[in-house]
């Protein structure tokens, strides 16, 4: 979809009526409660709409059994609450990157910072907006989990929720319809 802007300039007098296009992305378009929807369509549109360096569930899994991960977790309290992956540490989502360098820079070291959120798309908005500022504090790379926790659940690992297991999602029926329906990688 394009959105188009117009712009006034006079020249000689006359009124010059410029019109650009910009583009614009549509808006979201998969329905998670649609059968034919599935989660690798989720995580296709999060990539084409917000295209930052992913690292894939099982890529996560070994960086985290050899110690060499900062997993931020881009949810809400209350998700977060729910059930997160192991060693997370939640942010924000929309925190800035003076935030996060200003309360975990000492933390982020040599290896790879993974942010993550439901399915990727919080996760990714933020990268965007602070990968510049954070990028030269992680010496192993700054990544999106591809597929969120949604994905990461949906694989069979583990997530934590107090001292038991957790749950990916519990919050919206019709994103817990996708995840339900989502097999293993």
């Amino acid at each position: 979809m394009v959105a188009a802007a117009a712009a006034t300039t006079l020249a000689a007098g006359a009124a010059i009526l410029v019109v650009t296009a910009q583009p614009r992305l549509a808006p979201w378009t998969l329905d998670p409660t649609d059968p034919r929807v599935s989660l690798e369509d989720v995580e296709r549109e999060v990539a084409r709409r917000h295209p930052v360096p992913e690292v894939e569930p099982a890529g996560l899994a070994a960086m985290l059994g050899r110690g060499e991960a900062m997993l931020f977790d881009v949810r809400t309290q209350e998700e977060f609450d729910a059930g997160h992956l192991p060693g997370a540490i939640r942010i924000e989502p929309g925190s800035s990157a003076a935030e996060i360098l200003s309360l975990h820079r000492d933390r982020l070291g040599d290896g790879p910072v993974v942010f993550y959120c439901a399915v990727g798309v919080r996760s990714s908005q933020l990268m965007t907006a602070t990968l510049k500022q954070i990028a030269p504090h992680a010496g192993g790379g700054v990544y999106n989990l591809r597929g969120g926790i949604f994905r990461w659940a949906a694989d069979g690992r583990a997530l934590v929720k107090g001292d038991g297991p957790g749950k990916a999602h519990h919050f919206d029926a019709s994103w817990g319809q996708l995840l339900a329906r989502t097999t293993p990688r």
